[in-house]
């Protein structure tokens, strides 16, 4: 098994690094992007590497958004902008492996409420670990001024999600 580990941490650096590596020119949004997937990836092989379950990226997500106070399977949906059905499969299979557990909502008895079992709050918890070392990693790779810098970039207030309206005539007389 930790073979395994290892080998699957050795690919995931080496696609990373190439990826890294090719960045000129790329868009912001695909440079964010992978260096999203470089954390889920590092995170999961983390958390299977500690015996700490192994679930999917899709899983994963899911239990981003969960709370101790519950939030509806429905609102769940909205949050990762999935149908309710995929949603609910995922509720499901974490159900099965113990993180989290569903209730029916008092206030519509025809929601239900997904909660994390200690279990699941362990898991989270273990998670933020592993993302503090990460991020410790991450800044010995990039330099800790230039980690300092991308993360207080990062969290600016960026303002609502931005819809660019292109005057179709205009695009087809320029190309």
């Amino acid at each position: 098994m930790i073979d395994t580990i290892v080998h699957i941490a050795k690919r995931v650096n080496g696609i990373y690094a190439i990826a890294m590596k090719r960045n000129s020119g790329i868009p912001v949004a695909k440079l964010l992007l992978d260096a999203f997937n470089w954390f889920d990836m590092s995170l999961l092989a983390s958390m299977k590497a500690q015996n700490l379950g192994d679930i999917s990226h899709s899983q994963s997500m899911l239990m981003a958004h969960l709370t101790d106070s519950g939030i509806r399977i429905s609102e769940l949906a909205k949050c990762m902008r999935i149908s309710r059905q995929a949603a609910q499969k995922r509720v499901v299979d974490l159900e099965k492996l113990g993180f989290v557990y569903t209730d029916t909502d008092p206030t519509n008895l025809s929601a239900k409420i997904v909660s994390l079992t200690p279990k699941g709050r362990n898991r989270v918890k273990a998670a933020l670990g592993i993302f503090a070392e990460l991020e410790l990693e991450l800044s010995k790779r990039i330099g800790v001024d230039e980690f300092n810098c991308m993360k207080e970039a990062i969290k600016k207030d960026w303002g609502v999600p931005v819809v660019l309206k292109r005057d179709r005539n205009k695009a087809n007389a320029t190309g």
